[in-house]
């Protein structure tokens, strides 16, 4: 291998993180892989990069579910990573980069542009009056009836109560089949 190289996400939940590859390295969730990545649409085992010997990589995909692509294209197969080139594993860029790249510039994170840009947002879907009450608690933490439903004893109650009621519905059909015939 004539110079290092260097794995550096450019974009995704884990941008500006970087791993020398001077070996094989499998990318992916678990955290016994060489760049575990904090991304949902990544597979526990992704892909793996290992270095060749003439200055490139060699990326193959280790049966993801959403796939993994090099410059926009998917792989089918083992496929070549030369400098400069982009790998992408779920939603997360990563680019293989070597020593003069580096040198040159020393990261290649792609900043959010200002118009995607977004202040994070209340959810809507959330009554604003309960979000006011579990921000600022009262004295008299008096119970929700809208909520009380969600509580884990009535639901376990209501789960046990199923397969009752559930008895009574099927012997009332056959009371009322056999009623008519």
């Amino acid at each position: 291998m004539s110079e290092p190289l260097t794995l550096e996400i450019v974009e995704g939940p884990d941008a500006g993180r970087r791993v020398v590859l001077d070996q094989p390295i499998v990318i992916g969730r678990s955290p016994d892989t060489g760049l575990v990545l904090e991304d949902g649409e990544v597979s526990r085992h992704h892909a793996r990069v290992s270095p060749a010997t003439d200055g490139s990589a060699v990326v193959e995909d280790l049966g993801s579910a959403n796939g993994t692509f090099v410059n926009q294209n998917e792989l089918y197969g083992p496929a070549r990573l030369d400098p400069g080139d982009e790998l992408l594993v779920g939603v997360t860029v990563i680019e293989l980069r070597n020593a003069a790249q580096v040198a040159a510039q020393p990261s290649a994170i792609r900043a959010i542009p200002a118009g995607l840009a977004t202040a994070p947002l209340a959810p809507a879907y959330v009554n604003p009056e309960v979000i006011k009450a579990e921000i600022e608690p009262s004295d008299s933490r008096t119970s929700t009836p809208e909520l009380d439903k969600f509580l884990d004893v009535r639901v376990r109650r209501r789960a046990q109560l199923a397969p009752l009621a559930l008895f009574v519905l099927v012997a009332l059909a056959l009371i009322i089949y056999f009623a008519t015939r």
